[in-house]
């Protein structure tokens, strides 16, 4: 049987344990604002940032992780019955391209709560200053590769209102830079919460 052994994890930046819970891709530094991918090779500096809360409501104010994903999408024929890159980009014509900043939640949540919280923040885009905090941010379920792959599969989602009517979709989705962005939330109890930036309820 192989020896098992309890590492302590450590901030590379000013030394504080790190509280890492099961299945997390990251972790952060409440003491310094420090973040790090978990990688076999180690801790890899990564970008967190916080939004500001903009909206009161009852409960305890917590901080949930996104992936911020800034990309470049180019679309070179669609035949569909949606309107999200219509809205996002302007005009009508079947070929386009426009940059996009896709919010993803980072914590586990049902996959209708996920596009949903995750198309009002991508199309409006709500956060334009973040800021550090040195608060207590968990719940990393979701890697790059899962974010990504969300992106991806929101982006398609979002153009497909109907999926019976979603003749041809080409496209190119160029990923520029990722980051973790840490969203304020109201607990309002049972599962429940509410953002502090849009006012959108969800249920985890």
């Amino acid at each position: 049987m192989s020896d098992f052994r309890l590492e302590a994890v450590i901030c590379k930046n000013c030394g504080s344990g790190l509280v890492v819970e099961i299945n997390d891709n990251i972790v952060y530094c409440s003491s310094c604002g420090s973040g790090f991918e978990i990688l076999q090779e180690g801790l890899v500096p990564i970008e967190i940032n916080f939004a500001a809360a903009a909206i009161r409501a009852e409960g305890e104010m917590i901080y949930k992780p996104f992936w911020l994903l800034k990309s470049t999408v180019n679309i070179f024929e669609r035949k569909s019955s949606g309107a999200f890159l219509k809205n996002l980009f302007g005009g009508s014509n079947e070929s386009t391209s426009g940059d996009i900043a896709f919010y993803v939640p980072a914590f586990y949540c049902p996959l209708e709560v996920l596009k949903n919280i995750s198309t009002k923040f991508t199309l409006k885009n709500p956060i334009a200053s973040p800021q550090k905090y040195n608060v207590s941010l968990k719940g990393f379920d979701y890697g790059k590769q899962d974010a990504k792959k969300l992106s991806e599969f929101l982006l398609i989602s979002f153009e497909a209102e109907k999926s019976d009517v979603m003749k041809n979709f080409r496209y190119e989705l160029v990923f520029h830079s990722m980051e973790i962005l840490g969203i304020p939330f109201y607990d309002l109890g049972k599962g429940r919460l509410k953002d502090a930036v849009l006012g959108t309820e969800i249920q985890i």
